[in-house]
C-alpha cells in the first residue's frame, strides 16, 4: 500500500523485536564473561594447588637432607673425638711404657769388674724372689728333682731371661753358705753367645732371689 500504514507497522515490529534481542544479548555477554571468570578462578586453584604440592615436597626434601647433613656431621664429630681420644690414651700408653723402660734401665746397675773373664757386673733393685713351694725349715740341695734344686735352677733362668730350653748349666754350687749360690750358665745355641755366672740368695719364707749376674766373655776359667 502507497498510503505509508503498512510501513509504519513493520518499522514498529523491527523496533519491537530488536528491542525484545538486546536484554537476551546483554544476559548472554553476562554469563560469558561469569563463566571466563568462573575459569580462570578454576585455573588459578589448580595452578595454586601443584604449586603448594611442590613447595611442600621441596620443604620435606630440603628439611631432609638438612636432617642427614646434621647427622652425618654429628657422625664426624663423635668419630674425630674418638679418633682424638684413642690418640691421646695411645700417646699416653706410649708415654707411660717409655717412662717404665727408662725407669728400669735407669734402676739398672753396672759396674766393672777386676776378674779378666768377666765383661760386666749387672744388679737389678728389681729382681724378685722366685715364690717358694718348700714348708718348714729351708734345706739346700743339689739333687736333680729335688725341690729346692729345681727352684734354684728356676731363680738362675729368670736372672738371664733364658726359658729352660734355652739355658744350659755349665755348673751349679753352693757359694759358701746353705743359704747362697752360684752358677754358670750359657745360652742354647752353637756360639754359646750369652755366658753368664748368676748369684742367688735364699730369703726366707720367700725364696731364690738374684744377686748378681756377671757377663761373661768365656766359659773357660769362669767355674
Amino acid at each position: 500500500m502507497k498510503n505509508g500504514k503498512p510501513e509504519k507497522s513493520t518499522r514498529l515490529e523491527k523496533r519491537q523485536r530488536y528491542q525484545a534481542k538486546k536484554p537476551r544479548k546483554k544476559m548472554d555477554r553476562l554469563l560469558n564473561i561469569l563463566i571466563a571468570i568462573v575459569s580462570i578462578l578454576i585455573v588459578l586453584n589448580l595452578v595454586s594447588i601443584f604449586t603448594g604440592d611442590d613447595e611442600k615436597q621441596n620443604t620435606k626434601e630440603t628439611k631432609q637432607i638438612t636432617e642427614e647433613n646434621k647427622k652425618t656431621e654429628e657422625s664426624k664429630e663423635v668419630t674425630t673425638n674418638i679418633s682424638d681420644v684413642e690418640d691421646q690414651s695411645n700417646g699416653d700408653h706410649s708415654t707411660e711404657q717409655m717412662s717404665n723402660t727408662e725407669t728400669l734401665e735407669s734402676e739398672l746397675i753396672v759396674q766393672t769388674s777386676a776378674d779378666p773373664v768377666v765383661d760386666e757386673v749387672l744388679v737389678d733393685p728389681n729382681w724378685q724372689a722366685t715364690p717358694t713351694k718348700q714348708t718348714g725349715e729351708h734345706v739346700s740341695a743339689y739333687e736333680e728333682g729335688h725341690i729346692d734344686y729345681e727352684e734354684k735352677k728356676e731363680t738362675f733362668r729368670n736372672a738371664v731371661g733364658l726359658g729352660e730350653d734355652e739355658i744350659i748349666f755349665w755348673s751349679v754350687k753352693n757359694n759358701g753358705n746353705a743359704n747362697s749360690s752360684v752358677a754358670v750358665v750359657s745360652s742354647n745355641d752353637s756360639n754359646r753367645s750369652n755366658k753368664y755366672r748368676v748369684y742367688i740368695e735364699w730369703i726366707d719364707n720367700e725364696g731364690w732371689k738374684p744377686v748378681k749376674v756377671e757377663k761373661l766373655n768365656q766359659l773357660a776359667d769362669s767355674y
